[in-house]
């Protein structure tokens, strides 16, 4: 995979368009960080790229199980146990199991476990841990620190520091720049259904702003 592309995408609910002519060209290696404010259409584009959401105008260079998504919520059934989710993507991704249990190793969540018995966090801790042992080619994450504590959130982004540096495409959409500001190799904003250009964060290192910065600047 040379790049990873979209062109075109546009969504609307009725009346309202939430993503208007979206287009995009990512590197492979690329750590992408979408930035945005609440609505600004940032889960519909992930559902979008992530193949949950096809209806939809516009082309996505690659679909299916070549890209791993962890969604803000998991749509398995509740009744069902944490091994059954586990046994779901080794079936349909080529999916690292041996890693995935030594993650789980390290969080309170047994196998045996039905989803519904697990808080918010635990269960964005099962998300996190099934969709990042997926061998894919790209890795969505939709506010992937969310509802977790601190311990765990350094868990997630040691993580993606180790695999920071692969031929996968990485993007996350998400309002906490500060824990990625250093995993960033591009950011973009999405504001108002659409999207700015990729920029390179080396780039406003040398010019010294932080990535923080330039999205303040980016919706004044």
């Amino acid at each position: 995979m040379k790049e990873y592309a979209w062109r075109g995408i546009s969504k609307a609910y009725g009346r309202k368009k939430v993503l208007q002519e979206v287009s995009l060209r990512v590197p492979a290696g690329s750590f992408v960080g979408v930035l945005g404010l609440n609505g600004s259409g940032k889960t519909t584009l992930f559902n979008i790229l992530g193949n949950t959401d096809r209806n939809f105008q516009g082309e996505i260079s690659l679909r299916g199980n070549k890209v791993a998504y962890m969604r803000t919520r998991m749509l398995f059934p509740e009744w069902r146990k944490v091994r059954d989710l586990m046994r779901f993507y080794s079936r349909f991704y080529d999916f690292d199991g041996e890693r995935a249990e030594q993650m789980l190793q390290n969080t309170r969540i047994l196998p045996g476990m039905r989803l519904r018995a697990l808080s918010a966090g635990m269960q964005r801790q099962i998300n996190f841990i099934c969709n990042f042992c997926v061998n894919a080619q790209v890795l969505l994450l939709d506010e992937p620190l969310t509802n977790l504590d601190l311990v765990y959130r350094g868990v997630i982004v040691d993580a993606l520091i180790e695999r920071a540096m692969e031929e996968r495409v990485i993007l996350v959409a998400t309002h906490e720049i500060k824990e990625f500001e250093n995993l960033f190799t591009h950011v973009t904003v999405l504001r108002e259904g659409r999207l700015g250009p990729l920029t390179e964060t080396e780039a406003l290192r040398a010019q010294g702003k932080s990535v923080e910065e330039f999205y303040e600047e980016s919706l004044r």
